[in-house]
């Protein structure tokens, strides 16, 4: 396969453990996100091989090595907050400046 194709599947995939990844770098941090909908707008070629079977693949630019797979992709992310016992909350202000100070996530 044309190293500027990538399979679909494997496009997928290679979100898929990103997402994850990153999910886990933040599990510990106070501010997390929780993941909306998402969105990844790809162009894509059908193809169908002489056995019959028909695949779907992602079209990248150029031919080389170095190309990278051209994509689309919208993450709505939630911000999360840490309380104090654990738990996560998504009712927090995220920053406020007031005459008696600035105040970041929730406080009582």
């Amino acid at each position: 396969m044309d190293k500027a194709v990538v399979e679909l599947a494997a496009a997928i995939e290679a979100l898929r453990a990103e997402l994850t990844a990153a999910v886990e770098r933040g599990r510990s941090q106070q501010m997390q996100f929780r993941l909306e909908p998402i969105e990844l707008t790809v162009q894509a070629a059908v193809t169908k091989e002489a056995s019959g079977k028909i695949g779907w693949s992602v079209l990248g630019l150029g031919g080389g090595w170095e190309a990278a797979v051209t994509q689309t992709l919208t993450l709505r992310l939630s911000p999360m907050w840490r309380d104090s016992d654990g738990t996560l909350t998504t009712d927090f202000t995220i920053a406020s400046v007031t005459a008696s100070g600035d105040t970041v996530g929730p406080h009582s």
